[in-house]
């Protein structure tokens, strides 16, 4: 309780200093009280209090783990039926992205089939790069004991740039690309740098499913992650590369909800079964029109075609791809 930090904490400083001329600590970390959903203190007289037997039991260890590096122990800590099941969800999606990113390296071998970093794919080196923003937060979040950021940067960039993004732009790659080819041996290569260095980082709050995560990891270095060592590291890219993705992933907002209202009147069910017309200011589409491949694999449609002109404004249309459905990608071609 906070009497501590004016008796047990405070008297032991004074004393040692007084009697060693030390601290008898080199750091200090306390937290509040665990409080239930109300903000009210546990007691078993009020019969508020919560088992953490019987939060293994439901949910599991790693849950109760991973609930207790997302609070922030500075303040009172509130636990409550609805927030353990509100991190088990997050424990699923944490889980459920480690085994996408493993399922996939399967056929995998880093000593043959690792791409260069300047030869990877513009999408490939767009999530490093951000993956190694992550990287950089979470090593200065453990640093400074704030292991509720780490809890919130790993779920947020597992369930944003991952999820929502990479991970889905690439079913096409790695499901109906030859099995050797540049494209899908580049996006092998981004899937086992991430989950390497993401067993790592997850290691010190998910201890169990790091490690089990890390036996089916391709060419691991060491037996367990708990024996790996992991240094944040920095990924390169110039300054165009991410002036072009800021472009293309500006364009990319702007344009999903035109998709959204087509698929809403019924004018198409997937984004693979759209083609999508662009007309925009020079000066807005000219990056993007110069990669319009890298536009469509973001957008997920099987067509598109970007125009030029001078008015500040860009338009754009929704239509039916024209052409047949493949049966093996679902792309439609003409």
């Amino acid at each position: 309780g906070s009497d501590q930090h004016r008796g047990w904490f405070h008297s032991s400083l004074l004393v040692s200093c007084m009697m060693n001329g030390v601290p008898p600590y080199k750091g200090l970390l306390t937290h509040g009280f665990t409080v239930d959903g109300d903000g009210k203190k546990m007691s078993k007289s009020k019969g508020n209090t919560v088992s953490p037997q019987e939060v293994s039991g439901t949910l599991g260890a790693e849950v109760l783990r991973l609930w207790v590096a997302s609070q922030d122990y500075r303040n009172d800590i509130v636990v409550s039926e609805e927030r353990l099941k509100k991190v088990g969800e997050t424990y699923r999606m944490l889980r459920n992205t480690l085994r996408y990113q493993l399922s996939n390296l399967y056929d995998f071998d880093p000593a043959k089939h690792t791409v260069p970093d300047a030869q990877l794919t513009g999408l490939d080196r767009w999530v490093l790069g951000e993956f190694a923003k992550l990287e950089a937060a979470v090593a200065a979040a453990y640093d400074a004991y704030e292991f509720h950021v780490v809890y919130q940067r790993v779920s947020q960039f597992a369930a944003v740039e991952l999820s929502a993004i990479y991970h889905d732009v690439i079913k096409d790659r790695m499901y109906t690309d030859a099995a050797n080819s540049p494209r899908r041996r580049s996006s092998q290569t981004a899937l086992h740098r991430m989950v390497t260095r993401l067993s790592q980082m997850l290691a010190p709050i998910l201890v169990f499913t790091a490690d089990e995560a890390w036996e089916f990891i391709p060419g691991k270095p060491t037996p367990s992650v708990h024996l790996s060592e992991w240094e944040a590291k920095a990924f390169e890219r110039t300054t165009d590369e991410l002036a072009l993705w800021n472009n293309l992933f500006v364009i990319r907002s702007s344009q999903l909800e035109g998709l959204e209202e087509a698929r809403q009147k019924k004018l198409i069910g997937k984004a693979l079964e759209a083609k999508l017309d662009i007309v925009g200011h020079v000066n807005l589409l000219r990056p993007v029109h110069e990669h319009p491949e890298l536009l469509r694999e973001l957008l997920n449609v099987s067509q598109l075609s970007i125009a030029l002109h001078e008015a500040e404004c860009v338009n754009s249309k929704a239509s039916k791809a024209s052409g047949q459905k493949c049966e093996r990608c679902w792309h439609w071609e003409t």
